[in-house]
């Protein structure tokens, strides 16, 4: 069913300093990072950034599903552009899979990401990062896929919903991408209108996730997902799939936005209420117990946008390791909150401006130890397009006393 549009530069590069975008290059980076603003000549498409990948040759793939006003189909299609180390285009690709919702994985020599046929479908589709074309595709035996992660053990696990059910809906595969055992988390009302609004682009787009926590002897996954009537983040055994807690909040007006763990019991959690951020740095959460978002003790987050999408992760460098925490504020700025991995304790606040409204869609640890921020902009205020960013690790290495 793909429909492969070829290998056509459908991006150009924008010219910092142009009329277009007042970007300065040299103000906003430091020495060896890079700025890369991806435009496009057709008004009617609007990209919406998922996922970024570094090729272990050097380079970056990044994905992002996009909307064409004019399109027949009311889901958008997918793109994946592969770059230089430099953030340079080599090549990009449009195809019909639609509502791309998914981590890009990179899996024995190919590229792989998790969307959705017309009959909402979802399949594993892998992809020759050399060339771009599809090598192979794989029935997940599941619908409206909302969220792919390869976990530590090289396992698919995904995350979807079934309309008949009306049930959030996590399996996990084994090599041969079978699965390999699943569960179906009731959702007790009938959400298929948000969700389907959440993956056409045109309503609320709501932070599912799936993440990995180890609490000896077990090991499991926190799952951002419709559940009981409600936004939760239900962790789940690695073992079984079987539900063993959860965090719940007030239906879906209010939720986590990310979660990772730090050590044993010790989680950092964003989440939003009424349109406002919060962060606990170091919130202790028991796994095996269900409790309330509105329990954690948490720190505002004003200057964040409303409802802001915040991609948490660690940071392992020569001397320590840290968490960070990446969003976008009401001011146009990216900003990145570094935590000591172990504690409350803020390290360092980053920021990156910009003129123009700018959200973070995914954020990586490259090979030579800085991050790669993958998000969109509005440029001239209205076209929504990708960017990336490469930072070194010198801004986040700690200042000699």
């Amino acid at each position: 069913m793909i429909r492969e549009l070829g290998h056509i530069p459908l991006f150009i590069l924008l010219v910092f300093g142009s009329s277009a975008c007042e970007i300065d290059q040299k103000e906003i980076l430091p020495e060896d990072g890079f700025l890369k603003i991806y435009n496009h000549p057709e008004e009617q498409l609007a990209y919406y950034p998922e996922s970024v990948v570094e090729l272990p040759g050097g380079g970056y793939v990044f994905l992002s599903a996009v909307k064409d006003e004019n399109d027949e189909v009311e889901y958008p299609y997918t793109n994946l552009v592969r770059t230089s180390a430099s953030g340079e285009v080599s090549w990009s690709l449009d195809n019909d899979w639609r509502a791309p919702a998914s981590k890009l994985m990179l899996i024995n020599g190919t590229v792989g990401f998790v969307a959705m046929n017309q009959q909402f479908d979802a399949y594993l589709i892998l992809v020759n990062p050399a060339t771009g074309d599809v090598t192979e595709q794989h029935n997940l035996e599941m619908t409206m896929p909302l969220y792919a992660h390869m976990d530590s053990q090289g396992r698919l696990v995904v995350l979807g919903y079934d309309f008949v059910t009306r049930s959030s809906w996590i399996s996990q595969y084994n090599g041969s991408y079978q699965v390999q055992r699943s569960n179906k988390l009731p959702v007790n009302t009938d959400l298929e209108y948000l969700v389907q609004r959440h993956l056409n682009k045109t309503g609320q787009d709501y932070p599912f996730f799936i993440g990995e926590y180890r609490n000896a002897p077990a090991s499991g996954y926190s799952v951002n997902c419709f559940y009981n009537y409600t936004l939760r983040t239900v962790f789940l055994d690695q073992a079984s799939l079987s539900a063993t807690g959860d965090i719940y909040s007030f239906q879906t007006e209010e939720g986590i936005s990310s979660v990772i763990q730090k050590s044993a019991s010790l989680f950092g959690v964003t989440s939003y209420y009424e349109g406002n951020n919060y962060i606990m740095p170091a919130a202790e959460i028991d796994v095996n117990s269900s409790s309330n978002i509105k329990d954690l003790p948490a720190d505002p987050l004003y200057e964040l946008t409303y409802r802001a999408e915040v991609i948490a992760g660690n940071l392992v460098l020569d001397t320590a390791s840290y968490c960070l925490f990446v969003s976008q504020t009401n001011d146009n700025s990216l900003v990145i909150y570094q935590y000591e991995d172990g504690t409350d304790v803020l390290i360092n606040t980053l920021y990156r401006e910009f003129d123009q409204v700018v959200v973070v869609n995914d954020v990586i640890q490259t090979a030579d130890k800085g991050i790669a921020i993958l998000g969109g902009i509005y440029i001239l205020g209205k076209y929504q397009r990708p960017f990336l960013v490469k930072m070194t690790q010198d801004p986040f290495l700690p200042e000699e006393e």
